[in-house]
């Protein structure tokens, strides 16, 4: 495997990957609701999965803008690709920040190789969207504890080889007194349920997992007892935030691309062989696009920055990006089937997928909704939990 040495060498294969495979098998895999498997194994290949690691063991060693900048071209090639590698790289995240030398030294240098695909499990039914706050707390058996749980939506639910799994302390205070754990594939108790049929990202094996009298050591669990919460709120959701909005904003740029190809080679023999593109009406909606695309990737470059640079308001930022690029990627999208007619509610041809996969970043948790409240609450000093 080739260690990607620098960001412009890492967004070089990523673009080259994202049109040479990616984008060739991104309906078929919608259509067929299979998981992007051979896309993975290149991503691995290209040293991608381990564009998070650091260099010690193996890879990239890139941050949040690296990561940013490569979901959002895997996003338009395959949005559902690119769901599974923002999941990957939020668990890798939290190896890295939060797990033990020894369990650094054995996971990290597989992810880096290309050949091991981490994803997180943290939604339960029983808290819906406010995924950062599970129901289920294992119990005590001696020195060792055991986790009985349904955890929804997980992303790469039967492909991924570890689980960063939450769960309440044993005998927690509150539902924010949690502990984060890795749990392997096959691991005892461990079944993935039906995959999600939903409307959007459709090959992302998005299911239920079940945990029936699962082990959890402390050896495998990410930092100390009782702060899986805080880990959430400093590596987690900055990672979720920006790699969501990354992936809103690539859904858009293909809608935008899909669109201006479209009115830009449809021509009217009816009129003379006049264009599509010439029609003021379509240029209005084509700058309506162009100003979304552009404010929102704006708006994500900023947050990014004063995130890396630890700004004072950076955490409002990181709050609000979901919100302003899946917004900006339902309102290009929308023109862009407008300006598609017909032919873009086809099975086939990309613009239909890929509307279907903005709806569905827009809802993914936490929604807009549940973003705004914790918005509103930061902007009026009020405290958010």
């Amino acid at each position: 495997m080739k260690t990607l040495l620098n960001a412009s060498e890492l967004l070089e294969n990523t673009r080259k990957l994202s049109t040479e495979v990616l984008a060739k098998n991104a309906d078929e895999n919608d259509q067929r609701r299979s998981f992007p498997r051979a896309n993975i194994e290149r991503l691995g290949e290209a040293g991608l999965l381990g564009l998070l690691v650091p260099k010690e063991f193996g890879g990239a060693g890139g941050g949040v803008a690296e990561m940013a900048e490569a979901l959002e071209l895997l996003a338009q090639a395959c949005a559902s690709t690119a769901m599974v590698m923002l999941m990957h790289y939020c668990g890798t995240a939290v190896m890295v920040a939060k797990a033990s030398d020894k369990l650094k030294r054995e996971l990290l240098p597989q992810i880096a190789a290309g050949k091991h695909l981490t994803t997180l499990a943290f939604s339960e039914a029983g808290s819906g969207g406010h995924f950062y706050t599970p129901i289920s707390e294992p119990k005590l058996n001696a020195h060792a504890a055991h986790l009985n749980a349904r955890k929804s939506f997980v992303t790469s639910a039967s492909e991924a080889d570890s689980y960063v799994v939450s769960t309440r302390r044993p005998g927690a205070s509150g539902p924010t007194d949690l502990n984060l754990y890795v749990v392997r594939k096959g691991a005892n108790g461990l079944k993935v349920e039906r995959q999600y049929e939903g409307l959007g990202l459709a090959a992302n094996d998005s299911a239920a997992m079940r945990m029936e009298e699962v082990l959890l050591t402390d050896d495998e669990r990410l930092g100390d007892p009782g702060t899986g919460f805080q880990t959430m709120l400093e590596v987690v959701l900055p990672h979720f935030q920006l790699g969501s909005a990354a992936v809103s904003l690539g859904i858009a740029s293909a809608a935008f691309a899909a669109a201006t190809a479209h009115v830009s080679q449809r021509k009217y023999e009816q009129a003379g062989g006049a264009a599509l593109s010439a029609i003021p009406r379509v240029q209005y909606l084509e700058a309506e696009m162009a100003l979304e695309l552009r404010a929102a990737r704006a708006y994500l470059e900023n947050a990014i920055q004063k995130a890396i640079s630890g700004h004072p308001e950076a955490m409002l930022d990181i709050l609000a990006i979901k919100i302003k690029s899946s917004d900006a990627a339902l309102a290009i999208v929308s023109r862009a089937m407008t300006l598609g007619g017909g032919a873009a509610y086809g099975r086939r041809g990309g613009l239909e997928r890929i509307f279907r996969d903005a709806q569905a970043a827009a809802v993914m948790a936490p929604s807009s909704d549940v973003l705004k409240d914790f918005l509103g609450k930061a902007v009026l000093g009020l405290p958010l939990f």
